[in-house]
C-alpha cells in the first residue's frame, strides 16, 4: 500500500475510535466500512480485525474489574464453532456479495440501536450461547457485530462500565479468534504490516483523546450527521460496489 493510502486508515482509525467515546458504540462499524473504499474485503475484514483486536485489549485492561464471566464464558462457548463456519461460507462468497452483506449489516446495525427503546426486556444468559456461535460466524463475513452485541448486552442489572467492558471482552475473543482464522487459510498479515503498524496506535489514541474532548460534545447535533455518514457508505457498497458491479 502507499503512504497516502496507509495514512488515510491510520486517521480513519484515530477519528472512528474517537467517535466511539461519543456514541458508545459504530466505530468499528464506519472502520470497516471506510476501509473497503481502500481495500478489497478479503484484507479489509482480518486487517480490520487485527486492529480492533488491539483497541479492546486496551479497553478489557481499563475496565478488568467491572467484567461480567457470566455471560462472557457462554459467549464464547461456541464461538470457535461459528467461526469455522464463517470462515467457510466467507472463502465462498464472491467480492461483490461481501460487500454487499456488509453494507446491510450496516444498515441493520443502525436500526438495532433504536430497538432498546421499545422494550425493556433482558436477554436470557442462555441464550448468548447460540448468540456467540452466531456471532463468530457473522464476524468472519461481516467483519462487524459490536453494534448489535450491544443492544444485547444492554441490562437493567449491569452499570455502563460492565458493559462497555463486557462488549471489550466480545471484541478480544472475536478478533483473536479471526485473526487466527484468516491466518490458518493463508491470509498474509505480514504483506499489511506497515498499515496496521500505523493503524494500532492511531486507535488507540483516539480513544484516549474521545475521551477528553469528543465526550463535551453535544450528541444531540453530531449522531444524527453521524448516522446519515454511516447510512450512505452502506448504500455505496451495497448499491455501487456490489449490485452495479453485479450487473
Amino acid at each position: 500500500m502507499n503512504p497516502a493510502d496507509i495514512a488515510f486508515l491510520a486517521g480513519a482509525a484515530f477519528f472512528t475510535s474517537a467517535l466511539t467515546a461519543v456514541v458508545g458504540a459504530g466505530g468499528g462499524t464506519a472502520l470497516i466500512a471506510i476501509m473497503l473504499q481502500v481495500l478489497p474485503p478479503v484484507a479489509a475484514i482480518p486487517v480490520h480485525g487485527a486492529v480492533q483486536l488491539a483497541s479492546n485489549i486496551w479497553r478489557v485492561i481499563l475496565l478488568r474489574d467491572r467484567l461480567v464471566w457470566p455471560i462472557i464464558w457462554r459467549f464464547a462457548l461456541l464461538m470457535p464453532a461459528g467461526v469455522a463456519l464463517g470462515l467457510v461460507l466467507f472463502q465462498g462468497l464472491p467480492t461483490e456479495a461481501v460487500q454487499m452483506l456488509i453494507g446491510c449489516f450496516v444498515l441493520l446495525s443502525l436500526f438495532t440501536r433504536q430497538m432498546k427503546r421499545f422494550h425493556d426486556r433482558d436477554l436470557p444468559l442462555w441464550a448468548f450461547v447460540p448468540v456467540g456461535f452466531v456471532t463468530g460466524a457473522l464476524n468472519m463475513v461481516v467483519g462487524v457485530i459490536a453494534p448489535i452485541l450491544g443492544v444485547l448486552v444492554i441490562r437493567r442489572d449491569l452499570s455502563k462500565e460492565q458493559v462497555v467492558g463486557t462488549l471489550g471482552v466480545f471484541g478480544v475473543v472475536g478478533n483473536l479468534l479471526k485473526v487466527a482464522g484468516f491466518t490458518l487459510v493463508g491470509f498474509s498479515f505480514a504483506a499489511y504490516a506497515s498499515t496496521i503498524f500505523w493503524m494500532i496506535p492511531a486507535a488507540l489514541a483516539g480513544t484516549t483523546v474521545g475521551q477528553v474532548a469528543l465526550s463535551r460534545m453535544d450528541e444531540r447535533h453530531f449522531l444524527p450527521i453521524f448516522r446519515l455518514v454511516l447510512a450512505a457508505l452502506a448504500l455505496k457498497l451495497i448499491v455501487w460496489d456490489g449490485l452495479a458491479r453485479l450487473i
